[in-house]
């Protein structure tokens, strides 16, 4: 190892052990003047070794706090690391110019040796001596360096004792911040939580048992003083989304695929709730231990959702299914149609004289008109029926193919019959009756466009024909009214 690769070595641990220019200590400043005594000196020293300087952390006789490297003695024990002895520095080539020598302290006797530490990765390196001097020359004996190293061994203890006290209270301080960093997270996590209004959960497939988080708790509307019910959990589910749920646990454990689902829930006390799920396998040294997911409460999301879609479906007059939605039913009706060979019929409904209740009246009993046409539609359809208003003073009818042709004839002309309104308002009187075109959808080849255009084309015979009457479209062109 290079002299300087030695070097770095020595500030590295100086820097570990953070003992440089730290307040007198007790115990160091008792070992340095049991060094004086023991040995008859004017002066001692607990030094150590930096770059520029050799600093005292204790300190006997007139020795400043600190002096520079440059010319001392105790550097030459740390940088040839074994013991130095110097009779009388005046003969001694290597320190008779020195300014410790020439100049006060004017020494002439030094006895040091050195002082270790053992570094966190094993290495031990010298970073400093224990050392006497006097200002009149003696001859050294074995017994001064025997003296010192036993000295020595108790400074590196101290040394020691205090650098693991040190670490100690830097992994204490770091476990302190640990938990505060951890507290704060956990409280933040809760906050996050109820923001969310979500909670995390955790199945333990060897215990069978479940943890859960405040929020879960809370989600059940269970209190957290009573734990996790796990023998109730799935009770939380009614069907069919409890069978959806264990079936999709059941996958995940099979498969160790994640899954999400939204299901309907009810709380421990007994209130109504949208939930959103999510489940993955938790894994330690590749087998499953665990399933962890979270649990969402989406009531407010999921109301807010169907009734968005509700109005994005929804005539806003008249309640009834808007042009959009006919059309998506219609298109799923025509799907089952098509697939078991059936028939389904759409009627398009457009009144008669509407405009003069609105030219005579006022838009607002137009709007009466209407809702009371949807009212009709509504109490005559049944469960095979579908009505909508597809705009202005058009409606349309999507009748199932359990009607045959005879008895779709008398829905027919009870409909016609129910939409004969009088209207009577400021001295004028309004009539406004329906004019219906019907089409089939196996003559349309099971097609929307095709289907709703033979509809229309029905619809446009019959007013031509007598208004308040109906139509059925007929492949060869024809059309006779259905009665």
């Amino acid at each position: 190892m290079s002299d300087n690769q030695r070097e770095t070595l020595r500030q590295e641990a100086l820097a570990e052990i953070a003992l440089l220019d730290t307040p007198p200590e007790r115990e160091f400043d008792v070992l340095a003047k049991l060094a004086q005594r023991m040995l008859g000196t004017g002066m001692s020293s607990i030094t150590l070794v930096d770059p520029e300087r050799q600093w005292f952390k204790a300190r006997c006789g007139p020795l400043a706090p600190e002096t520079p490297r440059a010319g001392a003695f105790c550097p030459i024990v740390v940088e040839t690391e074994v013991p130095l002895t110097v009779a009388d520095a005046r003969l001694d080539p290597r320190f008779a110019e020195s300014p410790f020598v020439t100049g006060a302290p004017h020494i002439r006797y030094y006895a040091g040796v050195p002082v270790r530490v053992r570094r966190p990765t094993g290495d031990v390196v010298t970073i400093g001596t224990l050392c006497v001097l006097d200002e009149r020359p003696r001859e050294p004996s074995p017994a001064d360096l025997e003296v010192l190293e036993e000295l020595a061994c108790l400074a590196e203890a101290l040394i020691e004792a205090r650098a693991v006290a040190l670490r100690a209270a830097r992994t204490t301080e770091e476990h302190r911040l640990t938990v505060e960093r951890l507290e704060r997270e956990r409280r933040q996590f809760k906050q996050a939580e109820r923001m969310a209004e979500m909670g995390s959960y955790r199945y333990d497939i060897e215990k069978q048992s479940t943890a859960w988080s405040d929020g879960v708790f809370a989600i059940h509307e269970h209190p957290v003083s009573s734990g996790v019910p796990n023998e109730k959990i799935m009770d939380h589910f009614p069907e069919p989304d409890r069978t959806r749920f264990i079936a999709a646990v059941m996958r995940t454990m099979d498969t160790g695929e994640p899954f999400e689902m939204d299901a309907d829930f009810v709380t421990a006390k007994g209130n109504a709730r949208r939930v959103r799920c999510s489940c993955e396998i938790e894994l330690a040294k590749g087998r499953p231990v665990a399933l962890i997911g979270l649990i969402q409460d989406i009531t407010d999301r999921h109301s807010l959702e169907q009734r968005l879609r509700y109005q994005a479906r929804t005539d806003d007059l008249t309640q009834l299914a808007n042009r959009v939605e006919f059309h998506r039913v219609l298109d799923a009706r025509l799907r089952e149609a098509r697939t078991a060979d059936d028939d389904v019929a759409v009627l398009l409904i457009d009144l008669d004289g509407f405009k003069g209740v609105n030219d005579t009246l006022g838009h607002a009993a137009g709007d009466a008109v209407l809702r009371q046409v949807a009212d009709r539609l509504r109490a005559s359809c049944d469960s095979r029926s579908f009505p909508a208003r597809l705009g202005g003073d058009e409606f349309a009818v999507l009748m199932s193919a359990d009607f045959d042709r005879i008895g779709l004839d008398r829905k027919v002309q009870r409909l016609l019959h129910d939409l004969e309104i009088v209207v009577d308002g400021h001295g004028h009187i309004a009539r406004v009756t329906g004019t219906i075109g019907i089409a089939w959808s196996r003559a349309a080849g099971q097609d929307r466009d095709m289907l709703l255009r033979q509809a229309d084309a029905a619809l446009y015979a019959a007013k031509r024909n007598r208004k308040g009457t109906a139509q059925t479209y007929r492949v060869d062109g024809n059309h006779r009214q259905a009665s």
